[in-house]
């Protein structure tokens, strides 16, 4: 099991290593160059762990920024944390059932999608103006979730 932990480090410090190629510019003759005079070996496949942690300590030195960066669900073209919230926030204020079961079902229906999860930023957009739709006949404005003046002249 600790071999197998031990290859998955590996192949990710490799990964970081092409990546730090690509991102440096650097071209083929120049990258083995590199990577002969840091670790005395032409390729990364040759390389032990320790050996690829030095090659990247090399590349941070000469401006590679090694840090992983989370990429934000809506730069996946998922929905974003607001439309996610809105979308609870209202089910909450107007849905007779307020079952999370119940709610997945009506996301459902609106957008074919199991799970809040799965909601594209495109796909949450209908669901919402669904559930405004709800909240004003519920007597609520969708807005501030506060009732609604009463209409008429009375």
């Amino acid at each position: 099991m600790a071999a197998q932990a031990d290859e998955n480090r590996r192949k990710k410090l490799i990964q970081l290593v092409h990546i730090g190629k690509s991102q440096m510019g650097l071209p083929d003759d120049a990258y083995r160059a590199f990577l002969e005079s840091v670790a005395n070996r032409n390729s990364c496949a040759d390389m032990s762990a320790r050996q690829l942690e030095a090659v990247l300590r090399v590349m941070r030195k000469h401006g590679f920024p090694i840090e992983a960066r989370r990429v934000k669900p809506e730069e996946k073209g998922r929905a974003t944390f607001e439309q996610l919230e809105y979308i609870k926030g209202m089910w909450a204020a107007c849905a007779r059932n307020k079952s999370e079961a119940a709610m997945r079902a009506f996301v459902n229906r609106i957008a074919k999608v199991k799970s809040l999860r799965f909601l594209t930023v495109e796909s949450a957009r209908p669901v919402i103006l669904a559930l405004r739709d709800m909240m004003i006949k519920a007597g609520f404005d969708p807005d501030t979730s506060e009732p609604l003046p009463p209409r008429g002249g009375a």
